[in-house]
């Protein structure tokens, strides 16, 4: 499905505002990627990405609202009880803290994900873009980024990608900011753990989420 294509298809299923459609249009979008990376490691392309590989978990992400709320549904609906309640206090926790950093401060302070469980993403399925497309031809270079927080926005700090999947990812945002906007929803990225809370205290403007199991 081209970019053009996965715009239609998402306009027309967020228009029902629910926590499937938002989950169907993020697994659209991750799938678009997903196939992208593999037809570069089948080319040749040596991505560094690998599981158990968490340094870019500590980074600001920014993300579209449904997109919270298919990260919200897969967690709450696939993970025992008692792990989501904990990850759920650990959004509000990191929230809070982020409330007091400008988005610089939060950049360098390399706090990591709330849903980063064993090394490892806890809603992986429905990973945010900005997650799903990062990536780098390096683990050192990350490993130097996140062990260098003072060098964010330096060339000390530059991570090696391929400019195609960037190209990729930059126009399958474009398309979903579109699609949100024809679907009558925001179209601009938010921190996800602030998307999150926000999330957290109200849900009811998005029909078919399950439930929280923490008081």
């Amino acid at each position: 499905m081209n970019s053009q294509d996965l715009c239609r298809d998402a306009a027309s299923r967020l228009r029902a505002r629910d926590a499937a459609a938002c989950g169907a249009v993020g697994r659209s979008v991750v799938a678009a990627l997903d196939a992208a990376f593999a037809a570069q490691r089948a080319g040749g392309a040596r991505i560094a990405c690998a599981p158990g590989c968490a340094y870019c978990c500590h980074q600001r992400v920014g993300v579209f609202a449904y997109e919270a709320v298919a990260l919200l549904q897969q967690m709450r609906s696939t993970l025992p009880l008692a792990e989501a309640g904990a990850i759920e206090r650990r959004i509000l926790v990191n929230a809070s803290t982020i409330d007091g950093w400008t988005p610089e401060q939060h950049r360098a302070a390399n706090l990591r994900c709330a849903l980063l469980v064993d090394g490892r993403c806890a809603a992986y399925a429905a990973r945010p873009s900005a997650c799903a497309r990062y990536h780098s031809l390096s683990r050192a270079r990350c490993e130097h980024s996140f062990d260098h927080p003072e060098d964010i926005g330096t060339p000390r700090n530059s991570r090696p990608a391929l400019a195609e999947l960037q190209e990729l990812g930059n126009s399958l945002d474009s398309a979903m900011e579109a699609a949100l906007a024809d679907a009558g929803l925001p179209a601009t990225k938010t921190e996800l753990h602030q998307t999150l809370r926000a999330l957290l205290k109200d849900s009811s403007a998005w029909p078919g989420l399950t439930p929280s199991s923490t008081p």
